[in-house]
């Protein structure tokens, strides 16, 4: 298996309390990782440590991140114990990543979509995140591909977000997730304000397309029906502390 996010031995911390220790997340190349677990144990924050978006104070107090298909660099060197100006510079060095080898699927994607620009545009702006360019005049010849790929008309391009249905929404924005060839999608509740039968269908398109870019997918969910039913590995969190993460 290829490995293409290794997090190892994570621990957060804030004022009150411990929020999140000793978590260790390994995602792989066309393979999906659930991560899983209450309100409180720590989900949001181990997702966006994956990412190197770290917040809290004091913050991170161990562990470490690595993305193999890039590099043997443990982002979390000179981090660990720093304080937030050592995540301020987390934050700025991993923005290059953001969107490009990591990339964000997130819920209730209605109100997550620029409401300003158009479906394409959104995903236009995706597709230039690619670390092999598009070049100009393949990019709607892609965007119809990819609106094609989550089940979406090709008229959806020029339409925005207020003008098309949760579920729509919710494809629009794996369409955009999925637009920059990640190495690892991450798809932070995909199910959120979808009927059961639409939340079925949203999930399994997830792992479809994802499979078929062979990206690994690290999926933060509360059900459990969806996690046994899609999950190559699974990580259950506990709350670590009374003031723990969301």
């Amino acid at each position: 298996m290829s490995s293409v996010l290794e997090l190892r031995g994570l621990a957060i911390r804030a004022p009150k309390g411990v929020l999140v220790n000793g978590v260790d997340v390994s995602v792989y190349a066309g393979q999906v990782t659930a991560l899983c677990g209450p309100s409180g144990a720590g989900k949001s924050l181990t997702a966006r440590a994956c990412m190197g978006v770290l917040d809290v104070v004091p913050g991170l107090f161990g562990g470490s991140l690595r993305f193999p298909a890039l590099s043997s660099r443990d982002w979390f060197e000179g981090v660990v114990g720093k304080g937030r100006h050592a995540q301020a510079a987390l934050l700025r060095e991993t923005e290059s990543l953001r969107g490009g080898y990591l990339s964000y699927s997130p819920q209730a994607a209605s109100s997550a979509l620029n409401p300003g620009r158009t479906i394409g545009r959104q995903v236009e702006m995706a597709l230039a995140r690619r670390e092999t360019p598009v070049a100009k005049a393949d990019v709607g010849a892609h965007i119809r591909e990819l609106l094609d790929e989550v089940g979406l008309q090709p008229y959806v391009a020029s339409s925005l977000p207020g003008e098309l249905s949760g579920g729509m929404c919710q494809r629009a924005a794996l369409a955009i997730a999925i637009a920059p060839d990640p190495r690892v999608l991450l798809a932070d509740e995909p199910e959120t304000g979808l009927d059961p039968v639409l939340r079925r269908q949203i999930v399994e398109l997830l792992v479809e397309v994802g499979k078929a870019h062979n990206s690994g997918i690290l999926l933060i969910s509360h059900h459990e029906d969806t996690v046994e039913r899609i999950a190559d590995h699974v990580l259950r969190l506990t709350p670590v502390d009374s003031g723990g993460g969301a």
